[in-house]
Formats: structure tokens, C-alpha cells, sequence
């Protein structure tokens, strides 16, 4: 009989991944615009890992050479 592991960091490492896949697969479904679909997928994401979510977001902003300042550096 094969054992588990009961180490909880890599629970947690488990959790935050599947989150983090949830939440990449979301995003395809916008991307389609299958809107309900994300929503359902973003509701399992934060249940089990709503960290994982933000650091998605992070990653797209940082992808997108997002800088909130920008506006107020390029008006001076």
C-alpha cells in the first residue's frame, strides 16, 4: 500500500498549483468568452488557493508592461 504524505507544505504546494491551473484555465475561457465557465473556475481557484489568483494577475500586469504611474510620468 503506497503512502501518503502528510507534509503540509506540500499540500499546500499541491493546492496552489491546482489553483494556479484553475485560474490559467479561466482565463482561456474569457478568452472565448465563455464567461459562466471562468466564473466556475475562478469560484474552485479561490477555495483552494485565492494567493495563487494573485499572483496570475500579477504575471499578466507585469506581461503587459502595466505601470499605474504611467499616466501621470507621461502628462508632465
Amino acid at each position: 500500500m503506497a503512502k501518503q504524505s502528510k507534509d503540509p507544505a506540500q499540500s499546500t504546494d499541491n493546492r496552489h498549483e491546482k489553483a494556479w491551473d484553475l485560474g490559467e484555465a479561466a482565463l482561456g475561457k474569457l478568452a472565448e468568452g465563455r464567461e459562466a465557465e471562468a466564473d466556475q473556475l475562478i469560484e474552485e481557484a479561490k477555495k483552494l488557493d485565492e494567493s495563487a489568483l494573485k499572483e496570475i494577475v500579477v504575471d499578466l500586469e507585469e506581461d503587459a508592461g502595466s505601470n499605474p504611474d504611467a499616466a501621470k510620468n507621461s502628462q508632465g
